[in-house]
């Protein structure tokens, strides 16, 4: 196979710093309206809400730069489903944490797969395949639990999820840094992050290096599954009490994180690095949206609003508007 030139995006470059910078200034911000925003305590909260979305942004991150109009909408359907089968498979057992684990990770993959089959071998759009996973996922929901999950997290699982070595820095966001080391280690060092960078860049340049992209767009689908699964579990593990459909509000957001990092709509260029800096940032606004007492439909307002610029922006990119 040819060399492949990867299209990751260094995590100290230009736009890292600018993203860094946005979110120096919004912290100052906070602190001007209100002297106990960077208290902390609430610097702990905002770590941990930006855990939750930056995990379900890893996965929506990879589709992203796999290309061909990749985006998954199913990602909060998907964290939904994984949270309430872990969630009623613990039970509140300590000795059932592994299994509802593995189950909310197997959920995730299952429905990874199920996107990816539609997408690449029956060339359904993504958009069109992952909102109808979406629907799925909600009936299943329905099915499994009669609209009223029962169970409870294991004890061990909601001290990880809500407990903090520092009292800044909860032990969320240490798994959300080594996810991150992990992912960035992924697509700048690894044969599958150099292959998924060629098949978003150029699907047909990428054929003739030897690049298997079905193989690749396959993998990143059922990777994206699983991390919304792992997002599920942990905020299972977090809230404690569930409902249907409790990871929904993370979809939009999700793809604000990525394309505020930088990542190319018109995939083959970009990094987790960058979504994570976004992750960081929209919960910092919806933390003072909260703390200016906005109301929910109004915090729903400012992301869509926020997602209707970016995307305004983005789409006047040249290799975008082709």
């Amino acid at each position: 196979m040819k060399r492949i030139k990867t299209g990751a995006v260094n995590l100290f470059s230009k736009p890292g710093l600018i993203l860094a910078g946005i979110i120096i200034a919004l912290l100052i911000f906070g602190k001007a309206i209100n002297s106990q925003f960077l208290a902390p305590m609430n610097i702990a909260n905002i770590l941990t809400m930006s855990s939750l979305l930056g995990f379900i942004a890893v996965g929506q991150t990879l589709v992203v730069i796999s290309g061909d109009n990749g985006l998954d909408l199913s990602v909060g359907g998907v964290m939904s489903l994984a949270a309430i089968v872990s969630y009623t498979i613990m039970g509140g057992s300590e000795s059932r944490l592994p299994a509802g684990f593995l189950a909310a990770l197997a959920a995730g993959a299952l429905f990874g797969f199920f996107n990816a089959l539609g997408i690449v071998f029956a060339k359904i759009p993504a958009l069109i395949m992952t909102l109808a996973a979406a629907s799925v996922t909600t009936s299943v929901q329905q099915l499994f639990t009669g609209g009223n999950p029962k169970g409870a997290p294991s004890p061990l699982a909601v001290t990880i999820a809500t407990s903090r070595p520092l009292p800044f820095l909860p032990w969320l966001v240490l798994i959300w840094i080594g996810l991150i080391l992990a992912t960035h280690f992924i697509l700048n060092h690894s044969s599958y992050g150099k292959q998924l960078f060629a098949a978003g860049s150029n699907q047909t340049a990428a054929c003739l290096a030897g690049v298997k992209v079905k193989k690749i767009r396959i993998i990143t689908y059922v990777l994206c599954g699983i991390l919304s699964g792992f997002a599920g579990f942990w905020l299972c593990a977090y809230n404690g009490v569930l409902y249907v459909n409790a990871g929904i509000s993370y979809v939009m957001p999700s793809v604000a994180a990525v394309v505020i990092g930088g990542t190319s709509l018109a995939g083959g260029r970009g990094g987790y690095g960058g979504t994570a800096a976004g992750a960081v940032i929209l919960t910092i606004i919806n933390n003072l949206l909260i703390m200016l007492e906005t109301n929910e439909a109004g915090r729903f307002i400012t992301n869509g609003v926020i997602l209707l610029v970016l995307f305004a922006v983005y789409t006047r990119q040249k290799r975008i508007r082709q």
